[in-house]
């Protein structure tokens, strides 16, 4: 498999590759919605590498990453002496992507007053760097990618509603990993496959019941943090298979804390059934966790809640030193919360 293929056999899977194939026929603007690790920008190079675009360059950008007082000189490019610090002439991302693809990830976070300088370049295909006299036409194609619903943003003045119908003449919205279904174990063995080769570990496979939990876990970072996951637990791993041992803490506790909820039959062997791992801190001894803070901090309260508030019981069960925990609670705004047990 390429770099640029889609990997999957689910109905979902399936969809995705259709809409790449079409989408990389014609020449038109796409927009790619979903939520973060979904795939987008693998997506938005299959629909390049397959397009008559793909000998020319590919440039990603990240739009949330540019500062405002930078967005005419990183999209434009600049002349010498155009400003302070201009020492040299500089194309800009239009120019680097003439006669490919320019991909705008995170397009939803671009502020407002720097759409209407982004459609203009669009719609006259045309830039001028700053400092130049010239325009200079540029022949791009562009993929826009979003996990911000634009429609709502639009109706809540933080889009502009004509680079939205600009961009959405092709669309699509990827479906989570927990929506696609059978794609989680393929998904798995080709990142153990990449993995085991990178780092020269002889792993074979997964033991049945690491598979389980791994299929369970709801995967809230969805594909990238899955390849994480397998990154982590091909690391952790002393034997030709990787156990439920060798996963990262965040499944573990997110299994442990589903089956307490539930009356379904545990399927773990003795060694990881949830009441030992209730006792005891996970055997790699690792804290590992894939999400933003805001969800970091829901995940170590609950672990918290789950003991009582005990941070020695707690910090084992995370995989840290109390230390760390303490210094964590505080980071995140939990030490208030918290008693001093």
């Amino acid at each position: 498999m390429s770099n640029f293929e889609i990997l999957g056999q689910s109905r979902a899977t399936l969809e995705i590759y259709d809409f790449g194939r079409r989408a990389a026929a014609v020449d038109a603007p796409v927009l790619l919605t979903g939520e973060s690790g979904t795939g987008k920008g693998l997506l938005a190079r299959f629909i390049h590498h397959h397009s008559r675009r793909a000998t020319r360059p590919f440039i990603a950008v990240n739009c949330a990453g540019i500062p405002e007082s930078l967005f005419e000189s990183e999209f434009f490019g600049h002349t010498r002496g155009a400003f302070t610090g201009a020492h040299d002439h500089r194309r800009g991302l239009f120019e680097q992507a003439n006669g490919g693809t320019l991909f705008l990830d995170e397009i939803g976070e671009l502020p407002l007053q720097l759409q209407a300088k982004l459609l203009t370049a669009i719609e006259d295909g045309e830039i001028r760097r700053l400092g130049a006299e010239r325009t200079l036409h540029v022949d791009v194609r562009l993929i826009a990618a979003t996990g911000v619903d634009l429609e709502n943003a639009v109706l809540q003045n933080r889009f502009r509603r004509d680079l939205y119908h600009r961009l959405l003449v092709l669309s699509f919205h990827l479906p989570p990993l927990r929506e696609r279904d059978g794609d989680i174990d393929l998904l798995a063995r080709h990142f153990l496959d990449l993995y085991r080769r990178k780092y020269q570990r002889p792993i074979s496979g997964f033991e049945p019941a690491a598979a389980r939990w791994l299929a369970d876990y709801p995967w809230p970072g969805n594909i990238r943090e899955l390849a994480h996951a397998i990154e982590a637990a091909v690391l952790a791993c002393d034997s030709n298979r990787i156990r439920v041992r060798d996963l990262p803490n965040t499944i573990l506790t997110h299994r442990i804390r589903d089956r307490s909820t539930t009356s379904a039959s545990v399927d773990a062997t003795p060694a990881t059934s949830p009441a030992t791992a209730e006792r005891l801190p996970p055997p790699t001894g690792r804290y590992s966790f894939y999400g933003n803070a805001e969800d970091e901090r829901k995940y170590i309260a609950e672990t918290l809640r789950r003991f009582h508030g005990n941070k020695t019981r707690a910090a084992a069960a995370l995989g840290m030193t109390r230390n760390t925990l303490r210094l964590k609670l505080r980071n995140l705004g939990l030490e208030l919360e918290t008693s001093n047990t």
